[in-house]
C-alpha cells in the first residue's frame, strides 16, 4: 500500500503552510491586555455581534405658547407689558375680561369667528393667538351684533369689509340693516350653516309659516329664525310659535284693510304711500306690544 501523503511530515507541512491555522506556541496578544485566556469568561456561542444602537434624534422642543404659561403662571402677563401698558393678551384673559358683559363667551367660540374670518389675530411663533385692543373692540363689536340684535355672521362681516366695524360706535347698530345683503337669499343648508344649527330647525320653521313664506328663505328670513332660535333656547320650539304667526297675519290683514283703497288705485304713487302707511303702522304696533308686554310681564312678581 502506497503511504499516505497527509501522514507525519506532510501533516506537519500542511499546519505550516496553512495561514488559517494558528500556531498554539505563538504568544497571544490578547493576553498581555486582558490577562490569560483560560481565565476569562468564554463568549456565547453563537452569538451575535452587538447591533449599533440608532442615533437618538434630538426633536425640538415645542415653544410653551403664551396661552399655556399664562395659563401655568400668572407672572406671565406681566412680561408683556411695555411701558407699563399692556400691549397684547391671550385668549383666556379676553373671555375673562368680556365674559361679565357676554356671558356665553368661551374660548372656542372666539376660534369659530377667527375661522370664519371674522376676526384676523397675531400669533407668536408657537401659533399662539394674541389680541390687541383694537382686537378686543372689533371682538365686542362682533358679540354685540351677534348676541344682542341676534345678526348673522355673514351679515356682520359684510358691515366689517365695509368699514362699519368700529365706526358704528355706541349708535344703534340695526338701522342700516335693510342696506346690507337685502337682496341675499340662502337655501335651507346654508341658513342653517349662518345660525350654526341644523337644518331640521329651519325646517320647522318652514312648516310653522314663519319663514319662507314667498318661497324663497331671504335675508329677512334669517333674522326672523335668529330671533327664533334665541327663542329656542329657553324651551319656546318653532312650533309654539305657530300662535304668534297667526296673530301677525291677523293684524296685517286689520293693516291692510287701511290701507287697501290705495292698493287698488293702480297708482304707483299711492301704492307706494299705502305701503309706507302698512310699514308704519306695524312698527307703531310693535311698539306698543313692546310696552304691553312689559305691563304684564311687571305683573310676574309676587
Amino acid at each position: 500500500m502506497g503511504a499516505n501523503p497527509l501522514d507525519n511530515g506532510d501533516t506537519n507541512r500542511s499546519r505550516r503552510t496553512d495561514p488559517l491555522r494558528e500556531d498554539p506556541r505563538a504568544p497571544n496578544p490578547r493576553e498581555d491586555e486582558f490577562g490569560p485566556e483560560d481565565n476569562r469568561a468564554p463568549d456565547p456561542p453563537f452569538a451575535d455581534p452587538p447591533l449599533p444602537e440608532p442615533p437618538i434624534a434630538e426633536s425640538p422642543v415645542p415653544e410653551l405658547g403664551v396661552e399655556d404659561r399664562a395659563a401655568q403662571d400668572p407672572a406671565v402677563g406681566q412680561g408683556m407689558r411695555r411701558g407699563g401698558s399692556k400691549d397684547s393678551y391671550t385668549i383666556g384673559e379676553v373671555v375673562e375680561r368680556l365674559r361679565p358683559e357676554f356671558p356665553t363667551l368661551s374660548v372656542s367660540k372666539i376660534r369659530y369667528l377667527e375661522r370664519r374670518r371674522l376676526i384676523n389675530l397675531t400669533r407668536t411663533r408657537g401659533g399662539y393667538r394674541l389680541f390687541s385692543g383694537q382686537d378686543i373692540e372689533l371682538l365686542k363689536y362682533i358679540l354685540t351684533l351677534q348676541d344682542k340684535e341676534y345678526l348673522p355672521l355673514k351679515v356682520i362681516k359684510k358691515r366689517i369689509e365695509g368699514g362699519g366695524g368700529l365706526m358704528a360706535g355706541g349708535g344703534d347698530s340695526s338701522g342700516d340693516l335693510s342696506r346690507v345683503l337685502e337682496d341675499r337669499t340662502y337655501t335651507r343648508e346654508e341658513l342653517a350653516d349662518t345660525l350654526e344649527t341644523e337644518s331640521r330647525f329651519v325646517d320647522e320653521l318652514i312648516t310653522v309659516g314663519v319663514v319662507g313664506r314667498t318661497g324663497e328663505l331671504t335675508q329677512r328670513d334669517a333674522e326672523i329664525a335668529r330671533l327664533a332660535l334665541e327663542m329656542a333656547k329657553y324651551s319656546i320650539q318653532p312650533r309654539h310659535l305657530r300662535g304668534i304667526m297667526a296673530a301677525v297675519d291677523r293684524e296685517a290683514a286689520l293693516f291692510k284693510q287701511v290701507v287697501n283703497p290705495e292698493l287698488r288705485s293702480r297708482d304707483d304713487g299711492r301704492v307706494a304711500e299705502a305701503m309706507n302707511k302698512a310699514r308704519h303702522l306695524a312698527s307703531v304696533d310693535s311698539r306698543l306690544k313692546e310696552l304691553m308686554m312689559a305691563n304684564v310681564i311687571d305683573t310676574f312678581a309676587p
